[in-house]
């Protein structure tokens, strides 16, 4: 949460006679917001990759699988404007940048990645164009579609707005539906030691932020 609003200042002043007062500028900041906003996704929040047979991987190349849907939704008690930021609760794992890890085998080594993406948002009745801010809310790109899945990142928050072309950042939203697609990549099989079961373990949270 950002705070933002001044609410009012406060000026103290000491004067000694005959001398011209001194003052020095007290500003009393914060942000009242409307109300809370609670997050849902489909299947508990699972992605269930199934199972992958060790045959199945490319040798000397990552495997793309096919890609796990859920749905998404954001209720709010009133219009209010916020974005999402994702965390990789499984950092140490990561196999790329930017992808999400998905734990490591016994050996140590890192199974692969994953990338979040939205798509098919709707915003209180209307359609939802992706919104991106690089600097923690301050300037937003402007509203697009052309990237019809925007990735969820943790270097920047992605929001949404019922403008295409619109740079202002993310409209107050009260009801927010859509998918979240994870792809996820299996690293190389050269890579790997797949000779005992090897647990997928990716943890990443979806964090809605409060603009």
């Amino acid at each position: 949460m950002k705070l933002s609003k001044t609410l009012f200042a406060l000026m103290l002043v000491s004067a000694a006679p005959g001398a011209l007062a001194q003052s020095a500028d007290l500003s009393i900041t914060g942000n009242i917001f409307p109300g809370a906003c609670t997050v849902t996704l489909g299947g508990g929040g699972v992605a269930d990759l199934g199972d992958i047979r060790a045959d199945t991987l490319s040798h000397d190349t990552t495997t793309e699988l096919a890609p796990v849907d859920m749905s998404l939704g954001v209720a709010c008690e009133s219009p209010v404007r916020f974005a999402f930021v994702g965390v990789d609760n499984a950092i140490d794992s990561t196999l790329v940048e930017n992808q999400y890890g998905l734990g490591l085998t016994p050996a140590g080594e890192k199974i692969g990645g994953a990338d979040i993406r939205f798509f098919d948002i709707d915003i209180d009745g209307a359609r939802g164009y992706w919104t991106r801010s690089y600097n923690d809310g301050e300037t937003w790109s402007p509203g697009d579609d052309v990237f019809m899945q925007p990735p969820l990142m943790q270097h920047y928050i992605l929001g949404f707005t019922t403008q295409t072309g619109a740079t202002t950042g993310p409209d107050p939203i009260k009801a927010l539906q859509g998918q979240v697609r994870v792809v996820a990549r299996i690293a190389p099989a050269a890579e790997l030691t797949l000779t005992e079961d090897v647990a997928i373990n990716g943890s990443a949270t979806i964090n809605l932020t409060y603009l």
